[in-house]
């Protein structure tokens, strides 16, 4: 059975196209391009910029893109399991045993005391994780979305009306006569891929922080990005919150006007 980059490789000769070809036409470095092809990617924290490049190369290819993304996901998932197998156990010294008993114990009094006395409350779910302070720049706008997001959650609307993380539905169709723009702007350098619906790419790179984007929502762009909690979204220069939570991994998410997070 072919790998993914065995599958690359064969349909790439067969269209008499050098690697050189591909790096320039999909703005793809050469190393990553040698790195698919060789099944020499790994399952680190880069992994979501190199499934963006193999759909992209895949698309390129006139493969079928679902499933190259599907086998690909499948292979990196079977290498990290035969990896842990073969890791050697380790033959630990029985010599500190009781010392390291002692101190794990009372690592585990102090922590939980801690627990107990600070952080157990009521309401302690976290919603977000950490990430550096905002810019002064921004401060009013994050604080209008959050403000946005706590009013929404207040109202009566129906949970089927509203948007969650990983798919968007349109509620009230678009006027053709009526132009809306939205506009992601980046709260923190952040990795930004947008397709349009023949999945051609739009724009593809890395985002600097307060970098912005604006297209027509009639386009119905695809976007895929590293950090869904590091975009922010306007609709008509009307802030209307985060694309999603900080760490989230956004795959092909379609943006509608009626959106709100």
């Amino acid at each position: 059975m072919k790998t993914v980059g065995q599958i690359l490789s064969i349909e790439r000769n067969s269209k008499n196209l050098s690697i050189s070809d591909i790096a320039i036409e999909l703005k793809i470095s050469k190393s990553v391009i040698v790195d698919l092809e060789n099944d020499n990617i790994k399952n680190n924290s880069d992994i979501i910029f190199n499934i963006g490049h193999l759909r992209s190369y895949s698309n390129f290819l006139e493969l079928d893109t679902d499933t190259i993304i599907k086998k690909f996901k499948d292979e990196i998932s079977f290498n990290v399991k035969e990896e842990k197998k073969n890791i050697t156990p380790i033959i630990e010294n029985n010599f500190f045993k009781v010392e390291k008993f002692f101190a794990a114990s009372i690592i585990l009094i102090i922590f939980t005391s801690f627990y107990f006395l600070f952080i157990n409350e009521n309401n302690n779910e976290i919603n977000f994780a950490l990430v550096p302070d905002i810019p002064e720049s921004l401060e009013p706008i994050v604080e209008k979305a959050n403000t946005f997001n706590n009013m929404s959650q207040t109202t009566d609307i129906k949970k089927n009306d509203l948007v969650n993380n990983s798919s968007a539905i349109a509620s009230i169709e678009f006027d053709e006569d009526v132009t809306i723009v939205a506009t992601l702007k980046m709260l923190n350098p952040t990795w930004l891929q947008l397709r349009d619906e023949e999945n051609n790419i739009v724009l593809s790179k890395l985002m600097d922080k307060d970098e912005e984007f604006s297209y027509e929502l009639k386009l119905n762009y695809n976007i895929t990005a590293g950090n869904a909690g590091n975009i922010l979204v306007l609709i008509d220069d009307e802030v209307r919150g985060k694309i999603g939570k900080y760490g989230d991994i956004l795959d092909s998410f379609i943006l509608y006007k009626d959106f709100t997070n």
